[in-house]
């Protein structure tokens, strides 16, 4: 048997991703949890180890830091997977740099987790993606951000959504951004295309959710 940790904070999709993953080939959920806390009490108590632990992005960096150093100290061959749905090369450096092993993103489909961990691969990213993230490891310098879906927004339209952000008119963006209505306008259609939003309040929220943009 395959056994696997799972820490996340919603409990609709923790039930829901367990079950895709029990899916696959004797790949077991022997822990399931919403609470660090919580876990770090078990992982002291426990007596054996298991395979691979995947923690949510959702709980805050200093917190998941602190249990990948537990992890490790409870185990000299732990594989920690980190499940996320972030954008931001730069981010997930971080958790790179202290100790996370691992990463695949919620967007894409689910990987077949006993077979990456028991060859030591990836998780499918792309070479440039790779790159990027061990360079970065060994080297302190800004990394532009990627997208990691299959429409990634360009600079233009994230600055314009960012000014939707802010309540900023068209006219307004325009001037901003020294271009065109009719450009602006075209920036919006395809962000609304790409999002798979009608509103532009949609668009705000959705961009919000994904990590595009910050308030």
């Amino acid at each position: 048997m395959f056994s696997i940790h799972y820490l996340e904070p919603k409990k609709l999709t923790r039930l829901a991703f367990q079950l895709l993953i029990e899916k696959q080939a004797e790949c077991k959920i022997v822990y399931s949890g919403d609470c660090i806390k919580n876990y770090e009490t078990y992982l002291v108590q426990m007596n054996t180890v298991s395979d691979l632990c995947i923690i949510s992005d959702s709980f805050p960096y200093i917190e998941i830091i602190k249990l990948i150093k537990l992890i490790k100290q409870k185990s000299n061959h732990p594989f920690i997977l980190l499940k996320s749905d972030m954008k931001f090369i730069k981010s997930i450096c971080f958790l790179l740099k202290n100790g996370l092993d691992g990463i695949f993103f919620t967007e894409d489909d689910l990987i077949d987790l006993k077979h990456c961990v028991r060859n030591k691969t990836k998780f499918k990213l792309s070479a440039n993606k790779l790159k990027l993230i061990s360079t970065n490891r060994m080297n302190e310098f800004h990394i532009k951000e990627l997208h990691y879906n299959t429409s990634p927004l360009t600079l233009n339209e994230l600055q314009f959504i960012q000014a939707c952000a802010k309540d900023e008119s068209y006219e307004q963006i325009a001037y901003t951004l020294g271009k065109s209505i009719n450009t602006i306008f075209g920036y919006r259609d395809r962000i609304f295309k790409k999002l798979q939003v009608k509103q532009r309040s949609a668009m705000v929220l959705t961009a919000l959710k994904r990590n595009y943009i910050d308030l």
